[in-house]
This record gives C-alpha cells, structure tokens and sequence, in this order.
C-alpha cells in the first residue's frame, strides 16, 4: 500500500473523531480528530470486511494540529472495485461513520437515484412537469420551482442512468436492485427541513442500500427566523445523510442552523443549484443603466399560507401594488409558477378562468371580476411554463427580473440577467445573504417598482461575487465526492 497523503490545509472538523468524507475506487478520505486526551486514533482500514492496512495519523500529523484528513490509496483489485470500505477505530473496535458504503467508481459509467423528483427527465439532464390531461393541469397544484431545482441538479451531476428512488412503496427486489446496482443516492434541493415534511420508507430504503447520498442545496422553511422542530423521522433522516456524506449541502444559515439545532453538525452553506445551471463560472451579469431596461420579468407568488408568511393580508397587498407598478414603468412580463388560477388563463381555459376570477375577487387579489388593469395582465402579459427550458429562452430576452419567487430570480442570473428578491421569509433572505442578490423590502417593491429598487452597487456586489460562490459549490461537491460536471 502506498503511503497515505495528509492534507492539514483543507482538514476540517465533522463533529465526530474519525469520519470517512469520500470514497471512490482509487482512494479513501478520512477525517480524524484527536482524543481529549491529547492522542490520536488508530485506524483499521477493512475492504469488502477483510483487514487492509493499519493507519497511525499520529507518525503523519506535525505539530499541535486537532484534525486531519487522510487520504489513502486503495488497491487495484481483480474485478475493479471494492464493494465496500470500513475503518475502524483500532482500540475501541468503533466504525467510522460512512463505513460499508459502496465506493464511486471513477471510470464506470455511473447509476444514480433520486428521492423526490420533481417532474419527467428527457436528454438526459431536462426536465418538464409529467404529462396528463388538460383537466389534471388545471386542477394540480405543483411548484414549478422545484422542477427548476431538479432540472438544475442534474446539469451538475455526472451519471449515466438516473432513477427515482421508491420510498412509500418500495419491494424486496426494488431494494436489492438499488443495492447490487446504483452507484450513489441525492436529494433533490427543496424545501424539505420543517415539521410537516413527510419520509415514509425512506429511512428503511437507506439504511439497507449501502450507498453514499448527497443533499446539495436544501433548505429549512418558515415565514419567520425561528427555531424548528423536526419529527423523529426527520431527525433520522438527515442522521443518516449525515452520515453518508462529508456534509450536507444546505443554501443558506438558517437552514444550517436548524439541522445543527435538530442535532444533525456536518452541514456547510452552498446556495442552490438553479443559479449554477449554465455551469458558466465565468459568467458576465448585465448591469444596465436604467433607461437602458425595457423587458422586465415580475415573479409572483400569489399563494400565502402561514409557511410563507406572518401577515397574509398585507402580503397579498404589497404584491398587487407592486405588480402594477412594475407594470406601468416597463414592458413587464408576470411569471407564474405553478398557481392553479394563474394556470387557468396560461392554458386559456374559460371555465377555469372564470373560477380563477371568482378566487382573485374572493381573496382581494382582483378589485373585482371588471378588474381591467389585472385582467390585461392575465391575458397578454402572463409567462408560464411546464418543461424549464422554456423558462431558460424566456431568460435569455430579459433585462431585468424581480419578484417574489427565488426560482424566478436565480434561473435568470444565470443567464447573466440582473435579478432583484423580495424579502418575505426566511428563503428568500438566506438564499439572498449567500448568494448576494440584492433583497428589498415588499414595501420597497410596492410603492416605487422596479426603479426604486434596481441599486447598481448592490447588482455589481453579485456579479463580482458570482464565481466565488461558484467555487464554492464546485468545492462542496469535490470535498463529498459528489460526481459532477461543474
């Protein structure tokens, strides 16, 4: 065996004394901290459950470092591959988290799984929403930002095959085949960390498929900063991500800080995917001067349970006023993501539209069913769409996208088109203090428009920062082993 490679620059602490961060059929990473009492840690590295090699950081680390990461070789083994690799704490006979994971292979062509997809793949890394009936389309709620956030993940992962993992309904032969023949597990960045958020077998199906799983921007949701309390089975859960990764890839603070909270340590703030798609890291964001903007995409979100925020009525206020006024200084376009009513006009449905109109009326949304400044903007100014690389041609003729809905606003930075969030939960705010976009005020937005808001110095803080936060989520997914293509 060659001789292991120590790396203090990059060492860093899981809250754990030894932990594996990656593996993969040439090579293995170890975390190790020292003992309180001032020694380190043998370790036993087994493959495929057979004694390898005995590792002894303290002949490696100098000086008074506390943790160090490891990287040891593996051997070339007749058919290519271990099928797992354990290490073992050689006094206490305790196995580091991550052991008996299949390693990833650097050369095969690689087989992943999804938990909770969010709509049909196509070409292999596109996304559009599953096809049905135009009856099922306009009665469905789905978020159509979810399916950006997918659409997204893929174009940075690197696989061959992909499938959805079955987690309420999964058989004895479903699960051996995820054992014997997938090569890692991810979770598709969401809103998944809260109270109501639902796992069911999920947790069974992990813990008898040995396989790494990767969580690359998720995020905790609440209308207000506040400390959340996840169920038992969601504890578990990210207990168990946890464990099969360096660290769990979240988009911002408060999420970071909610799965600290719930007990889960090895988490690292990342932002999300969607403004990565075009996996430009060299990527020019326009900053035009204002008399130079004309097409202006407005992001509504028109939905407003308590998960979103803590006084509906003014929320629901804010964003009309701000939607006209965006409207009357610029050639606006409103984007709707997923809302049935708004889904009832898009597919030009009469019926539903009328039901659609009832419910604005109803909720003080429209002033009232002869609403004709509202109701031009639902005929000829509304944008949707159900397959995202209609969302990316709709992006590149932009000069300007503002609104409530941060897979309105990051899908078309990524396009280097200048965007400014809507401050109204916690998502949008942490999102936006990771990312640097710029975040106003609702009231901001409803009483001056876009011009009130469109700051050039906040615009050129996210356009000099937009590599930076490139490599860092490059570097998350090199530090997990995660297969990529940024």
């Amino acid at each position: 065996m060659n001789a292991p490679v120590l790396n203090l620059a990059t060492a860093s602490s899981t809250g754990q004394a030894v932990k594996i961060l990656r593996a993969t059929t040439n090579e293995i990473v170890v975390s190790a901290a020292r003992r309180p009492e001032g020694g380190w840690p043998d370790l036993r590295l087994l493959l495929d459950g057979q004694d390898y090699a005995t590792i002894h950081p303290g002949s490696l680390v100098p000086g008074d470092a506390t943790v160090a990461e490891l990287t040891i070789p593996l051997p070339r083994l007749p058919d290519g591959r271990p099928h797992s690799v354990a290490v073992m704490d050689a006094a206490t006979g305790a196995l580091a988290p991550g052991s008996y994971l299949r390693p990833v292979a650097t050369t095969k062509a690689l087989r992943a799984l999804v938990i909770y997809p969010a709509g049909e793949v196509y070409d292999h890394d596109k996304v559009r929403w599953y096809r049905a009936p135009m009856e099922k389309l306009l009665s469905d709620y789905f978020n159509i930002g979810d399916m950006i956030v997918y659409d997204s993940t893929l174009k940075l992962l690197r696989y061959a095959h992909l499938e959805p993992m079955k987690i309420m309904n999964p058989t004895e032969a479903d699960i051996e085949r995820y054992a014997s023949e997938f090569d890692y597990v991810f979770v598709r960045g969401s809103n998944f960390i809260h109270e109501k958020m639902e796992w069911f077998r999920a947790v069974e199906v992990l813990e008898r498929v040995k396989l790494p799983v990767y969580a690359i921007g998720v995020g905790a949701q609440a209308s207000l900063n506040r400390a959340i309390e996840l169920s038992e089975g969601s504890k578990r859960f990210w207990s168990i991500v946890g464990d099969r990764c360096a660290a769990i890839g979240v988009r911002g603070a408060f999420s970071a800080e909610t799965l600290r909270h719930n007990g889960v340590k090895n988490v690292e703030v990342v932002g999300c995917p969607s403004i990565f798609r075009t996996r430009n890291r060299d990527l020019a964001i326009k900053i035009p001067d204002q008399r130079e903007i004309r097409k202006v995409a407005f992001s509504l979100r028109r939905e407003f349970d308590s998960s979103y925020t803590a006084n509906p009525e003014t929320y629901i206020r804010n964003q009309r006023q701000a939607l006209l006024k965006v409207d009357s200084q610029s050639d606006m376009v409103m984007s709707s993501h997923g809302e049935q009513e708004e889904k009832a006009f898009f597919l030009r449905d009469d019926a539903a539209k009328a039901k659609a109109v009832a419910e604005f009326v109803h909720s003080g949304w429209w002033d009232g069913p002869d609403d004709a400044r509202m109701r031009e903007i639902y005929e000829k100014k509304l944008f949707s769409f159900f397959d995202v690389e209609r969302y990316d041609e709709f992006a590149r003729g932009l000069d300007l996208a503002v609104g409530y809905r941060v897979h309105g606003v990051l899908p078309a930075v990524a396009h280097g088109v200048p965007g400014v969030l809507v401050a109204y939960d916690t998502r949008s705010l942490e999102l936006a203090e990771t990312l640097k976009i710029p975040v106003v005020p609702e009231a901001a937005l409803a009483e001056g428009g876009w011009r009130a808001v469109y700051q050039e110095a906040a615009l050129n803080a996210l356009s000099k920062s937009y590599a930076q936060s490139y490599d860092r989520m490059r570097n998350f997914l090199v530090a997990n082993g995660v297969p990529h293509r940024m």
